[in-house]
C-alpha cells in the first residue's frame, strides 16, 4: 500500500490581536484567583419577559443580567475595583465590559455607566458595541475602559465555566446557557475575582445580590436608569 505524502504543519503567526490576548492572558495567569459558582433561577424572570413580549416590550435574558451587575456593582463598589501595586483603585464609574467573540480573537467593549441606563439603553448601547467589534470600528478606550466584565459562553451550548480575570480588574462573570425543565428555568454563574482586591464573603455577598435581582427581577417594569 502505497503511504499517504505527509503534510506539514501549518505555522501561523500572532496577529496583533492575538498577541494583545496573550499578554492579558500572561498576566492574568500570575493574578492569584478565586471562583464562586452559583446556580441562579430564571423562572420568574422567564416568564416575565414572555409578558413583556406579549405587551410589545421585549428584553433579553443579557440585558438583564448587564442591569442586574451593573446595579450590583454600585451596591458593591470593591468589586469595581483594580489593584495597583501598593492600593486598590475604587472606580467612580461603573463600566461594563462585553465579552465579544471574533474570528482574529476576544475583546470585550465597555458599557460605560452601565448602572446610570435603563434596560432599553442598554440594550441599544450593546448592540452598538457589539456591531462595531464585528466591523472592527471600536478603538481606544471603548475596548479598554472596562471595570467588570461579563462572558457569556451561553449562546455556544456552555452550561457552566470559568473565565480568567482580565488585569487590572477585581473580577469577571462567567455565564452559563439557559437550561429549562418544565416550568423552571435556571442559569450557572461563576465569579472569578482577584484575591488581592477581594475575598470569600464580600465577593459572595455581591455574587448574592446579582442572583437576587435576576431571581426577583420585578424592577425591570422601571423605565428609569438601574441606579435606586
Amino acid at each position: 500500500m502505497e503511504l499517504e505524502t505527509a503534510v506539514a504543519d501549518e505555522r501561523v503567526p500572532l496577529s496583533r490581536m492575538r498577541r494583545a490576548i496573550v499578554a492579558t492572558m500572561s498576566l492574568s495567569a500570575q493574578t492569584p484567583q478565586f471562583t464562586l459558582d452559583r446556580t441562579v433561577d430564571l423562572s420568574r424572570l422567564v416568564s416575565l419577559r414572555a409578558e413583556l413580549a406579549a405587551a410589545g416590550a421585549p428584553v433579553s435574558v443579557s440585558d438583564v443580567l448587564t442591569a442586574a451587575c451593573a446595579r450590583a456593582l454600585r451596591a458593591h463598589p470593591m468589586v469595581n475595583a483594580s489593584f495597583d501595586e501598593d492600593a486598590i483603585v475604587v472606580h467612580s464609574r461603573v463600566n461594563i465590559g462585553l465579552a465579544v467573540a471574533l474570528p482574529e480573537g476576544l475583546v470585550s467593549p465597555a458599557i460605560f455607566d452601565a448602572d446610570r441606563l435603563s434596560l432599553a439603553e442598554l440594550a441599544a448601547e450593546r448592540q452598538r458595541l457589539r456591531d462595531g467589534a464585528m466591523a472592527g470600528k471600536l478603538r481606544g478606550e471603548a475596548l479598554f475602559g472596562a471595570t467588570f466584565t461579563i462572558s457569556n459562553l451561553g449562546t455556544y451550548g456552555v452550561d457552566r465555566f470559568r473565565a480568567l480575570v482580565i488585569p487590572p480588574q477585581a473580577a469577571i462573570l462567567a455565564v452559563g446557557a439557559l437550561q429549562t425543565r418544565g416550568e423552571s428555568s435556571a442559569m450557572q454563574v461563576s465569579l472569578s475575582c482577584d484575591h488581592r482586591v477581594l475575598d470569600g464573603a464580600p465577593a459572595a455577598e455581591f455574587l448574592g445580590t446579582v442572583a437576587k435581582a435576576l431571581e426577583h427581577p420585578d424592577w425591570i417594569n422601571d423605565p428609569t436608569p438601574t441606579t435606586p
